[in-house]
Parts: structure tokens; C-alpha cells; sequence
């Protein structure tokens, strides 16, 4: 028999221990995932493409990792510990951690990847981690990362969606970029891999020996690949995929998704992944090579109407390429275009590429990285605004592996949209797209614009060893004033991506990396 309840308090403590026992996470269960293109391969040490780093952020883990409000947590590493100049971090590592193929994990583990693995290779933490001279193993559960000076956004970037941990015993005296162990990884994550097939899915399952007691609380994990922007918002509509990340649904059909008992929406979990779009420029191009040509783009823009009618409302009109979620660093202070199609055409003039016969200035054309309908959507809504200007202006669409090829190593191009991933710091994800170090052909990523200003290297160089905020505000603001003025990007939209979800699955958006975090902590409730 129930017994009579005294009190409103009474019903309310046993309200919410009905609702503690009703939100447990149960065990079991495959989570089904949209992947908008087929990876390369799944080494995120080298690779922090969205398709890689999701995959791959579930099999590998990093040192340590975020909450929501940007508090650290264990990961691989159980403590840490900064000595006052700044310039050695020791990590204690956890005990009894094994990789999934049984050998085990070490501190040798964490000096090859920062040394050989993700430190010199990774195109978004490269030059964060350029700063570290040494890592000294003075047992087998301590690592200490020595540096030359001391690196402000180092611990923003050891999450393992940024910084990968790889087995050395794997990947030590081989080649990082052909090793077979790309296509097999073995991790210390929450779930091993299993099968890839080509075209189709990549299948993991849960890692028993996870050194996290109890899970994952999944089974597996399925990445079915859906390259069509609709077929994926249907596929979570009906249920065969039970997540699509990183607004990979088309904008305009998010709203009515969300709205569906079955479904839900959040943009929570991107902070490590805080995005501006924008249209970006070959600064070796003859024509777009010129200043006064970019800023006439810049005019013959609607950013608000790309905001409204392309990203439906996700996010705000973006004043520079710092998002502005990093309020540790974005200012709006910077030189602004405002929409004038009459200024746009007064500068072309002025740069001596009037109309001719037959009303065109010049041809330009304009490529897009092919994820979701947005960039497509955007470069269309482009190329009608340049016609009116007097532009020729052409889309150029294309898969994946050529635009990455096309950008970053043929450099067959002029105008790109695409967007740009910030991370939780502008020494990570801004100095790496326009630092002039930062140009390296042929890795995805980095400057491809090949913008160079030496002015703008030096106040990323002193933001990136100065630990204080004020300062490092400051240097950020003249940088984000640099790139305003001479414009190797247009910034176009702050984006707030989404994640759309089945609402049985729980806990997916709890750490700042989110959706590229290793889900341990995920389940599915039941039917």
C-alpha cells in the first residue's frame, strides 16, 4: 500500500526521487549517427575535420577535457599542475589504463603525441604547441611538458577532439599520415573500432576495459554515412539515424525538426567549436589580390539577409572572425561594410575594372566547402549580388577531397566560402588561418589565404605567451582591426550550430567539445 503523503514536501521529495530513478542511465543500446561525408581516415591527431574528429574522439582520449562552464576534468590525466613561470605542466597520469589492444598506456604515450603526433601535425593546435620544447617521462604515470616560453591557450587545447593521445608503440618510427592503424585505430576511449564499410558506416562498440568504472553505457555507435543535406533531416525525422551534429540539416528545416515530439534541439557543446562563416580570398589572385576589390565584396553583401534567410536566425550577423562567444577576445570596434551596392561598384571603378561592352567587370569564381545547404545557398545568394555589381561571377561545387585539395594545395582558386572553427581560443583557432607561419601547402585548414602582415604575427605571438587577459584582449582587438582593414576574409555569419537529436538519447551535450567528446556518459532511454 502507498502511504498517505503529509505534506506538499513529502510530494515533492517523492516527485524527484520518481524523477531520479526515471532519468538513470540505463545500459545498452546503439546509437545511430549521420555523417554528412565519408572520412578519410580516423586519426584526428592529424586531422580535426568534423567527419574524423567525431568518429575519432570516441575511440581516442585527450589529457584532459571541459565541462559546459569551461571547468577542467580528468581525462588520461588525473591532475595537473603549472609551476609560476608558466613554463612546465606536469600531468599525473591515471593508473591501469590499457589501449584497446591490451597494451599498456604510459606517459611515452602522451610525449610522442605532442612531440612526433598531434603537436607538429595537426593543422588547428600546431602552433600552440610549437612553444614546447620537451616532455620529460620520469616514470610511467608522469608526464612534463617543458617549454620554451609559456603558452596562454595550451590547456584550451588538450581535449581530444584538439590533442589526441596515440599509442607510441603504434605509431612511433612509421610514417603519421600512411600508417594502417588510420583505418583501425586503437585507442584508450570508450569504444573500439569495429568494421568500416566503405561507403556505408563506421561501427564501434564499447570498450570493457574503459577506465572509467561502469562505462560507456552504450553498446555501439554507427556512423552512417548520408552525403544529401535532406536525406539526413529525414533520416532523423524517421528515426534511422538518431543524431545529425553540427547543422548538417538544412537551417530552414531545423525549426519544424525541433518541433516534433520525438526530437530536439540544442546548441549546446560547440564552445570548442565556436564558427564564423565567411568568404575568404586567395591573396595571390590578380584581381581579388587587391584590397580595394575585397572591401568592394564586402559592400555588395547582405550579411543580415545570408543570417536570416540561409542560417534561419542560428546565430548573428558576424563583425569579424572572432566568434563572439569568445568574449575574452571579440570587439566589434573594427572597420564595417555596411551593405551598398552603389559604394561596392564606386570602389571597383576606383581599382580601374570598370564596366565593359557588355556590362561585366571581370569573371570570378566562387567555390564552397560542400557541407550541409547553407554554402551552397550562400554562394548562389553571392553570385546573384556580383552580377548587379557587374561581376561574372560562376559557383563552382565539388566533393570534399578536391575542394581540401583545391584550397590548401593546388590553390586553384579566388573566392571560397567556408567557416572557420575558433576553438575555445583565438590562439587555437584564429592564428592558425592567419599567421603567416601558419602557411603550410597542402595541410587542410591553415592559412590557405596565404595573408601574410607582420604586424598581425607579432601581436598573435605575444597573445599566445602573455597570461594576462587584459593584455591578451587588447592584442587580440588589434588583430581582429588588422583583418578588418585588409580583408583576406569577409566574416558573414557567428554561427550558433545545432545539434538535433531523438530525445532518447541523453547526455550528449555535457562537456564544451560536445558532440566530439568520447559519449561515455551517453544512453539511450527506453522505447
Amino acid at each position: 500500500m502507498i502511504p498517505v503523503l503529509k505534506s506538499l514536501a513529502a510530494l515533492v521529495a517523492l516527485s524527484a526521487s520518481f524523477a531520479a530513478v526515471a532519468q538513470a542511465p540505463v545500459r545498452g543500446g546503439t546509437l545511430t549517427v549521420a555523417l554528412p561525408t565519408e572520412p578519410a581516415h580516423l586519426n584526428s591527431a592529424i586531422d580535426t575535420t568534423q567527419q574524423v574528429k567525431i568518429v575519432a574522439g570516441k575511440i581516442y582520449s585527450g589529457l584532459i577535457k571541459y565541462d559546459l562552464k569551461m571547468n577542467m576534468q580528468p581525462d588520461l590525466a588525473e591532475s595537473w599542475s603549472m609551476a609560476p613561470d608558466g613554463r612546465t605542466i606536469t600531468f599525473k597520469l591515471r593508473k591501469g589504463v590499457k589501449w584497446h589492444d591490451g597494451r599498456d598506456f604510459s606517459s611515452a604515450d602522451v610525449a610522442f603525441s605532442i612531440m612526433k603526433g598531434f603537436g607538429p601535425n595537426n593543422g588547428l593546435v600546431r602552433t600552440t604547441f610549437a612553444n614546447v620544447e620537451a616532455v620529460q617521462t620520469p616514470d610511467a604515470h608522469t608526464a612534463v611538458l617543458v617549454m620554451r616560453q609559456p603558452a596562454a591557450a595550451l590547456m584550451n587545447a588538450l581535449p581530444v577532439a584538439t590533442a589526441t593521445i596515440l599509442p607510441a608503440h603504434i605509431y612511433d618510427n612509421t610514417d603519421i599520415r600512411r600508417n594502417p592503424a588510420n583505418a583501425r585505430p586503437v585507442g584508450t576511449g570508450p569504444f573500439m573500432f569495429s568494421e568500416w564499410r566503405r561507403g556505408d558506416a563506421i561501427v564501434l562498440v564499447r570498450n570493457p576495459n574503459y577506465f572509467e568504472a561502469g562505462k560507456p553505457y552504450l553498446d555501439r555507435m554507427v556512423f552512417k554515412v548520408i552525403p544529401d543535406t535532406q536525406a539526413r533531416g529525414a533520416a532523423v525525422e524517421s528515426g534511422a539515424v538518431d543524431m545529425v551534429f553540427h547543422s548538417t540539416v538544412a537551417a530552414s528545416d531545423a525549426r519544424r525538426l525541433a518541433g516534433l515530439k520525438n526530437l530536439e534541439l540544442t546548441t549546446d557543446g560547440y564552445h570548442f567549436d565556436s564558427t564564423v562563416s565567411f568568404a575568404e580570398f586567395n591573396m595571390q589572385h590578380p584581381i581579388v589580390g587587391k584590397r580595394e576589390v575585397r572591401q568592394a565584396l564586402a559592400h555588395a553583401i547582405d550579411r543580415k539577409f545570408v543570417l536570416d534567410n540561409v542560417w534561419m536566425g542560428f546565430g548573428r550577423v558576424a563583425t569579424s572572425p572572432v566568434h563572439y562567444g569568445l568574449r575574452q577576445a571579440h570587439t566589434d570596434s573594427v572597420p564595417q561594410y555596411a551593405y551598398d551596392l552603389k559604394r561596392a561598384e564606386q570602389l571597383l571603378d576606383e581599382a580601374g575594372f570598370k564596366r565593359g561592352a557588355n556590362g561585366m567587370r571581370f569573371k570570378l569564381t566562387i567555390d564552397f566547402v560542400p557541407f550541409g545547404d547553407q554554402y551552397p545557398k550562400v554562394a548562389q545568394y553571392v553570385r546573384q549580388q556580383f552580377v548587379q555589381i557587374g561581376i561574372d561571377a560562376d559557383v563552382r561545387s565539388s566533393d570534399f577531397a578536391t575542394w581540401v585539395r583545391r584550397i590548401w594545395t593546388g590553390r586553384d582558386w579566388a573566392m571560397n566560402l567556408s567557416a572557420l572553427t575558433n576553438a575555445s581560443d583565438p590562439s587555437i583557432g584564429i592564428q592558425r588561418a592567419y599567421s603567416s607561419k601558419n602557411i603550410v601547402p597542402g595541410t587542410p585548414f591553415t592559412n590557405g589565404t596565404h595573408f601574410r602582415n607582420a604586424d598581425l604575427d607579432n601581436y598573435f605571438e605575444q597573445a599566445s605567451v602573455n597570461s594576462d587577459p587584459a593584455i591578451r584582449k587588447r592584442h587580440f582587438a588589434a588583430i581582429q582591426r588588422i583583418l578588418a582593414t585588409e580583408l583576406p576574409v569577409i566574416p558573414l555569419v557567428a554561427i550558433d550550430q545545432f545539434t538535433i537529436t531523438n530525445k532518447r538519447v541523453r547526455n550528449h551535450a555535457t562537456l564544451s567539445d560536445g558532440v566530439y567528446g568520447g559519449f561515455a556518459d551517453v544512453w539511450m532511454a527506453p522505447n
